[in-house]
């Protein structure tokens, strides 16, 4: 049965919450020598190179942040589109040195630039990509296949009926030890910062060339793992995407025993440390059968009391004229800004960005055009709205003002104490009521909560940088945040946190990579 006693996600939270008395006294260090590798390398298997000539998402990119599709719609991707999707998703986009060693930069962003996400690939028989299992290897620029046969039928029955008549299925892990190598037990909330981001990519790749696209985090733990050769307890599914259902043929129902493999993957580092309070977490929200699924996905239930204004309410004034920038355009010039010019941004922008990020997301778990997450911001330096600290209605789509006043050293502290958030013109804080979603959906809960944050977030990320804009994510002390936004969000955890402002520095753009990548 499903889990809905939330004890032991609820104590691993407590447990990772960030404060000064947590950060002075921990003894943990970086062992650069001991640092994961970004890559998952699998030893011989055999590997299908992926074209290097796939087109390049041209919808403006604004309009496919909002899940705008065009007129004409995909009547059936191949090949290049499914390398189009991975690139703009996770593919590599700059390439520098730290020594002698080659670092690459990814096109959706990542904590600590660590990349823990891989990959992988569910899928029909495709022009170009005959079905299989696979991974993506973004080094390299090419799927390696894991296993031959059309195995939809059986993840179909793992999670969503839809991957049965979808070309594909893309499904999202994490590779613990990637992260948790820099932040211990919290890396836990990064598997759904990280995933969610790429997914703001991935969503917005799949509106640009028409292609509907499903997220599902329902899902039989085992048998998704079990699929994709996943190592127990080093590794675990996040999140599926499906992408074109009703595109490909539909796949025979088989009913088979998937066969155990053994493969040989080359270490992530010399030694590894286990956080089992992770993996504690994680097990709490396992589901271990279809039934145990589709009762989650019921779970969902509104709050009964809407927020209600308590101070003056300003409505939003988005853009009358967007920048058509492609959505290609915009992925390859997002990166994580460093410095911020400390100059205001328009209240149309802000107004624009907002609304690009509170769209309905397709999911397995929630009703269209409800949110488990609530959008809290800092005003540094806006024209047009009154420094302070505001709540983002997003069924009215206006700004309830909390408190007036001059905040930029406060954006910095709650962000850890981080100068560069004291720079920027808003600081957003994106959370949810724990409680709520508890009680919708047990320890599970927990993971969509982080992972629809992380989702808002790229579509933050990208908005942003669709306007010219720049943007930085951060961590930041828990309760300081909540208690800054009391009392109006006194139910408010912070779930993750994007600062947005003007660069102080002009970057330069991410450029296509695969042609270039070598190990």
């Amino acid at each position: 049965m499903v889990v809905t006693d939330s004890t032991s996600v609820k104590t691993y939270h407590e447990a990772t919450k960030h404060s000064e008395i947590s950060l002075r006294t921990s003894g943990h260090y970086l062992d650069w020598e001991n640092k994961p590798s970004p890559f998952k390398v699998y030893r011989n298997l055999p590997s299908i190179p992926l074209p290097h000539d796939f087109p390049h998402p041209q919808e403006a990119a604004l309009k496919a942040i909002r899940g705008e599709t065009p007129r004409k719609t995909m009547e059936k991707p191949n090949l290049a589109v499914l390398a189009e999707i991975l690139y703009f998703s996770g593919g590599l986009t700059r390439k520098t040195k730290f020594g002698n060693e080659p670092y690459y930069m990814r096109a959706a962003s990542a904590t600590g630039a660590l990349y823990p996400i891989e990959l992988y690939l569910v899928s029909g028989d495709i022009p170009g990509l005959k079905a299989g299992v696979y991974h993506f290897n973004p080094i390299d620029f090419a799927l390696v296949q894991l296993r031959k046969g059309d195995f939809r039928s059986d993840l179909a029955l793992a999670s969503d009926e839809t991957s049965v008549s979808s070309s594909f299925t893309i499904v999202m892990t994490s590779l613990a030890w990637r992260n948790a190598w820099k932040y211990e037990a919290r890396s836990y909330r990064h598997w759904f910062w990280d995933s969610g981001v790429i997914t703001g990519n991935l969503l917005a790749t799949c509106a640009s060339e028409g292609l509907n696209c499903k997220l599902v985090m329902g899902f039989v733990d085992t048998l998704v793992d079990k699929l994709l050769v996943l190592e127990e307890l080093k590794e675990a599914t996040v999140g599926l995407a499906v992408i074109g259902a009703g595109l490909g043929p539909r796949a025979q129902a088989e009913h088979k025993e998937i066969p155990a493999l053994h493969l040989s993957v080359e270490p992530v580092s010399k030694a590894e440390v286990d956080y089992p309070i992770i993996w504690d977490s994680h097990k709490a929200g396992e589901m271990v059968n279809q039934s145990e699924v589709e009762k989650w996905r019921q779970g969902f239930t509104a709050r009964l009391e809407r927020l209600i204004p308590v101070g003056p309410v300003v409505p939003l004034h988005p853009l009358k004229e967007e920048p058509s920038t492609p959505l290609a355009e915009v992925i390859l010039r997002r990166g994580s800004s460093r410095r911020f010019a400390q100059q205001p941004i328009s209240f149309e922008a802000l107004s624009t960005i907002l609304q690009a990020s509170s769209v309905p997301v397709p999911s397995d778990f929630l009703p269209e055009d409800e949110s488990l997450i609530d959008l809290y911001f800092i005003a540094n330096d806006v024209d047009g709205l009154r420094s302070g600290s505001y709540y983002y209605d997003q069924e009215t789509e206006s700004l309830e003002q909390l408190k007036l006043g001059k905040f930029r050293s406060i954006s910095g502290y709650l962000s850890l104490g981080q100068p560069l958030f004291s720079q920027v013109s808003v600081m957003f804080f994106l959370t949810t009521d724990l409680n709520h979603v508890s009680e919708s959906f047990g320890n599970r809960g927990y993971r969509t909560a982080q992972f629809e944050a992380g989702v808002r977030a790229g579509k933050l990320y990208l908005s942003s940088y669709a306007l010219g804009l720049g943007a930085s994510g951060s961590t930041f002390y828990d309760d300081a945040v909540t208690e800054f936004f009391s009392p109006h969000g006194e139910h408010a955890s912070p779930m993750i946190a994007v600062g947005v402002g003007v660069p102080g520095y002009k970057a330069r753009p991410g450029t296509i990579l695969p042609q270039f990548a070598t190990r």
